[in-house]
């Protein structure tokens, strides 16, 4: 489940970032278990989306220079036939009604 660990750690970095309690760039790193050049990228991701990161020496630590949020809202529903028909063409049920008629019911479509 990559997706659930990449959200994750960014809520995870954005907690550290809002307590100021990062440490320092290899201190942070390594609490996330990620390369300081993948920390970096991170970072950037969140600037991308709006976050002003700025880094106090004196107190060797990552801080909002601005009021940022971050709010991650995942949404799961079923699709619709008509959304079927438009991510695959029309066509993938087509293939699977086949490959039952030829292997049997064991294979499932999960649709």
């Amino acid at each position: 489940m990559q997706l659930f660990e990449t959200i994750d750690r960014a809520q995870r970095i954005h907690r550290m970032i809002q307590k100021s309690a990062t440490g320092t760039p290899a201190e942070f790193a390594e609490r996330l278990h990620i390369s300081r050049r993948s920390l970096y990228y991170l970072l950037d991701e969140l600037k991308d989306f709006g976050a002003e990161i700025a880094y106090d020496r004196t107190k060797c630590t990552f801080y909002y220079a601005n009021n940022f949020e971050l709010e991650l809202i995942i949404k799961v529903s079923p699709l619709t036939s008509k959304e079927k028909s438009y991510i695959y063409g029309g066509n993938i049920e087509l293939y699977f009604d086949r490959a039952r008629r030829l292997h049997g019911t064991g294979l499932s479509l999960l649709m």
